[in-house]
């Protein structure tokens, strides 16, 4: 019988299913996972008085493994306490033998969640075509995807997500915020943006985003193609925008990786065959029992480049890496990768699907350049480094709902509040997280732009604002 074959990921470093939370499962799903080690947590308290029983026949693990999800389910006393407390204890042990191994990524998903996952890669779902991020409940445009519905609606990354269809989503979670802007082909969601403290509203047709990659070419022999992931048509959708650079007399290329956090083996494959030549080594992977397997390229080169530059940043990771490092390594000194120092995830994970639609996505293997270097946690260094402004690499500190800085206090999140005023252009005197009269002089020019109240006070709802305006204006440098 042919062995079923199953997709082999070079997945993103970070997906929502590694920070999930506990989910509802049943006992089945234990029986079809046979011959793993099982861990069970429970606490256990010092001094605590308990009674010895009977002692429980077993004759292997799986067996006392029953035994235990019998006693503790049917015997336990504080399991009155517990709500659906049989579907926790197979959530508890599911969890503790997938998450026990400290990998986080490899992991159990539901049906749903394998969707999710799948969907993350091929951007398969129909929407508005925006990546947006949570700034402690303010959701924030940070990619508007090239040719999608909110491209065509004028979306612009900064724009922060007010109200979906009249309801005001500030403090929603993630998954509620996504289901709302989703919907059927063709339909139409409203949407309220806000844009430098004024109210921008939006009519957008929701339609099919599969879009993985974009090309254009930004000057008469220099073209420039961004990939957002390896998806199942990223190479397709490259390969038709590699033609057209063909046909149009490209010499130079500006590839940009930034923010692709990976996708599929085979497609990243395909994707190196366009631009190393046949034979070349794309990528190696070094396996469990020390056996190492080398992928070379299909040889697939339409365009004989001049020059490549590769744009890359702490976001670039897995597959993304994986190609900076063939294209790097095969091509030489035609090659010249800039920006911030990558993320460094080295490893490659495949999926066992099961009959319910879920899956145990779990890594079988390191990957190594192709001249063998490992660059697990260690990431790719750019041949030009462009260092980002503080705010950009320090990022942003929340604050507490209803929590108020005034002047002439000490908090961390003054340092965000100083690194978003110096990168805006204001003139501040430090940036040290003292609130001094300087930061309070050019914190309230800031709050005046917004036609509001001028009192020097920062709140999450400013620090909201600011990370809006950052965005924006460094998507638009």
């Amino acid at each position: 019988m042919e062995e079923k074959k199953v997709r082999i990921h070079l997945e993103k470093h970070y997906w929502p299913d590694e920070i999930r939370a506990r989910r509802k499962r049943n006992l089945g799903r234990i029986l079809a996972l046979v011959g793993l080690v099982l861990t069970f947590v429970f606490g256990w308290v010092v001094g605590s008085t308990f009674a010895t029983g009977e002692p429980v026949e077993e004759t292997t693990d799986f067996a006392k493994l029953e035994a235990i999800y019998q006693i503790m389910s049917e015997d336990w006393y504080f399991g009155k306490d517990v709500l659906e407390l049989q579907t926790k204890l197979i959530d508890d042990a599911i969890n503790g033998m997938v998450d026990g191994g400290g990998d986080i990524h490899t992991s159990y998903l539901t049906s749903e969640e394998a969707k999710q996952f799948n969907d993350s890669l091929n951007m398969g779902f129909v929407g508005i075509g925006v990546q947006y991020y949570d700034s402690n409940g303010t959701y924030i445009i940070e990619r508007v995807f090239r040719g999608s519905p909110a491209e065509r609606a004028g979306v612009l990354p900064g724009d922060i997500i007010f109200k979906v269809n009249g309801a005001e989503v500030t403090g929603i979670g993630s998954d509620e915020l996504a289901a709302k802007v989703k919907g059927e082909n063709g339909s139409i969601v409203e949407i309220d943006f806000l844009r430098e403290g004024v109210t921008v509203s939006k009519k957008i047709t929701r339609a099919p985003i599969n879009n993985t990659a974009y090309g254009e070419m930004i000057d008469a022999e220099t073209a420039l193609l961004e990939i957002y992931t390896f998806g199942d048509t990223t190479g397709n959708e490259v390969m038709d925008i590699l033609d057209d650079f063909e046909t149009k007399g490209a010499k130079r290329l500006i590839l940009d990786l930034r923010d692709n956090g990976g996708g599929y083996l085979s497609t990243l494959e395909t994707i190196g065959s366009f631009f190393v030549e046949k034979g070349g080594i794309l990528i190696q992977q070094e396996f469990i029992n020390g056996t190492t397997d080398t992928s070379k390229s299909s040889g697939f080169v339409t365009v004989d480049w001049e020059k490549i530059v590769i744009l890359v940043n702490g976001n670039t990771a897995s597959a993304s890496e994986v190609l900076v490092a063939a294209l790097d390594e095969n091509l030489g000194e035609k090659v010249t990768v800039v920006g911030t120092l990558t993320y460094g995830k080295g490893t490659v994970q495949t999926q066992r699907p099961f009959s319910d639609q879920s899956i145990l996505k779990y890594t079988i293997a390191q990957w190594l350049t192709p001249s063998g270097k490992k660059i697990d946690g260690i990431g790719i260094t750019p041949d030009v480094v462009v260092e980002l402004p503080a705010i950009m690499e320090n990022g942003f500190e929340p604050l507490e709902e209803g929590e108020t800085i005034a002047p002439d206090s000490v908090h961390v999140a003054i340092v965000s509040l100083q690194e978003a005023l110096s990168f805006l252009g204001y003139d501040v005197d430090r940036q040290d997280g003292y609130y001094s009269p300087k930061s309070v002089e050019e914190f309230k020019k800031y709050q005046a732009t917004y036609g509001t109240t001028v009192d020097g006070v920062l709140t999450q709802e400013w620090i909201s604002r600011l990370h809006a305006d950052v965005a924006r204006v460094w998507h638009e440098e």
